[in-house]
């Protein structure tokens, strides 16, 4: 078994290739992805799924990863009831959860979150923004203000998880840490 976590996947939400510069079939290339999860692997998605075609998307999550576990960490997009992600395809859904892996505490959560004496906070939201919203460019006018608080957050345990940054793949998440 082996445990996998992506994030900020957004499944159909065209204007991911103007704000990140992902690629026109970044959907595709995620799928593919996604199909190296193995059934009795656990797929930890720190938030974000899809924006749009919200049924078929998690219908063809579904079919995907029939028998894997599926943990649904909501971001900010992830706007449903729990109850409806657990009838889509979803094994367990939070706004955040911790626990130990690889002998480390971990936090999953979607944005950063205060120190509050775990080893390490993985989690997603900026993409591949952070090193320009670190130094205050900001791209859009609310753009401050939506971030403020998750930029206040970051820590020395804090650990950015971006599908920019990783090819679009899901990560092991013993590597990752």
């Amino acid at each position: 078994m082996k445990i996998y976590i992506t994030t900020d996947t957004h499944f159909d939400h065209a204007n991911m290739i103007k704000y990140c510069g992902r690629p026109e079939n970044f959907n595709e290339i995620i799928w593919k992805g996604l199909e190296q999860i193995k059934n009795n692997d656990i797929l930890i998605h720190l938030g974000d799924f899809c924006i749009g075609n919200d049924v078929e998307n998690h219908f063809h999550l579904r079919g995907l990863l029939l028998k894997c576990k599926k943990i649904l960490v909501r971001g900010n997009h992830d706007r449903k009831s729990d109850s409806w992600y657990l009838k889509h395809g979803w094994d367990f859904v939070c706004e955040q959860f911790r626990n130990t892996y690889f002998g480390q505490d971990i936090l999953f959560s979607h944005t950063p979150k205060p120190d509050s004496g775990y080893d390490i906070n993985i989690h997603g939201h900026f993409h591949n923004q952070l090193p320009r919203l670190l130094k205050g460019e900001w791209a859009v006018d609310d753009e401050e203000k939506r971030n403020h608080y998750d930029l206040k957050a970051l820590n020395p345990k804090s650990k950015l998880l971006a599908l920019e940054e990783t090819n679009y793949q899901p990560v092991n998440l013993e590597k990752f840490i």
